[in-house]
């Protein structure tokens, strides 16, 4: 028995919730994705499947021996991409970490096109809107939407947000559209909690000054998908990137306000590890995003 070929059918079998979807996935038979799991079963010594007609379930030892799986196979994708990497090649996996909406509304849309010109790239993408740690994490590089403060990482700059306030037709029927800063006392946005606990301010430029003006809430939530809901719906104003949430203003779901007061466009950066050889893939999918966000500069 092949173990590591056996372990990627097992994989496949966990995640597919059954053996013939697995089979398809791997493009190969059912008989054959059977074999390799019983053979590996057998040599453990250990039930890895709860097994019915429709469905496998791994046991807790399955589990635990799918995650390790999962990891091993993975170090072993690195260590060959690593190797490629070593001769100058293009191909192999790039770990990167992003916000979610950056990922839904910037990058996931022109992967496509990422792909077309780099067949050989593939990317392990972690939805994270805190900051992870890029050595604990294994990741190659992050996008940051803000002011980078951590100590000791390269921060590349690739673009900016231009940030506006936004409010729903339905928030606007029940207490009118506001027009000035002083309006904002007879208004209520919708309040976001950052990782640190410490609830975001309302801050606008007025002229050449930031004011930060206080705000009434009803709600406080900490993701930010949950924020544009919470807009959408009409439970409050929310700030937010004109290239993001212009798409809900396109369809009529959000409608711009206060636009004589915006918000300093905030950058974008993609961050990265000093002092370490980074692979040439890394160095592509970079390339790229600062590409990518050529096109859409603040206004």
């Amino acid at each position: 028995m092949d173990k590591i070929s056996a372990m990627k059918v097992y994989v496949k079998v966990v995640e597919s919730t059954n053996f013939t979807r697995a089979a398809e996935v791997l493009h190969t038979s059912a008989v054959y994705v059977t074999r390799m799991v019983q053979a590996l079963e057998s040599d453990l010594g250990v039930k890895l499947l709860n097994r019915t007609t429709r469905r496998s379930k791994p046991t807790d030892a399955g589990l635990r021996y799918y995650e390790r799986c999962v990891a091993l196979l993975r170090d072993l994708d690195e260590m060959d991409a690593d190797a490629q990497a070593s001769k100058g090649s293009k191909s192999g996996m790039v770990r990167v970490s992003m916000p979610s909406l950056v990922a839904k509304s910037t990058v996931i849309p022109e992967l496509p096109k990422f792909f077309a010109s780099n067949p050989d790239i593939r990317l392990d993408i972690s939805i994270a809107d805190h900051h992870p740690d890029l050595i604990e994490e294994g990741l190659d590089c992050a996008l940051r939407v803000g002011t980078v403060s951590e100590p000791g990482l390269v921060a590349k700059t690739v673009g900016h947000y231009k940030t506006l306030t936004y409010a729903s037709p339905e928030y606007i029927r029940a207490y009118g559209e506001p027009f000035t800063l002083d309006d904002l006392g007879d208004h209520i946005g919708v309040s976001y909690a950052l990782k640190s606990g410490r609830i975001r301010s309302w801050e606008f430029l007025e002229g050449n000054e930031v004011r930060s003006v206080p705000l009434k809430s009803a709600i406080l939530v900490n993701d930010a998908d949950t924020y544009v809901a919470c807009g959408l719906a009409g439970l409050g104003l929310i700030q937010g990137s004109t290239f993001i949430l212009d798409a809900h203003v396109r369809s009529g779901r959000l409608s711009k306000v206060l636009r004589d007061y915006p918000l300093n466009p905030r950058p974008v950066s993609v961050v990265y590890m000093p002092n370490r050889t980074k692979p040439r893939r890394v160095d592509i999918f970079i390339d790229w995003l600062v590409d990518l966000y050529s096109t859409h500069r603040a206004d």
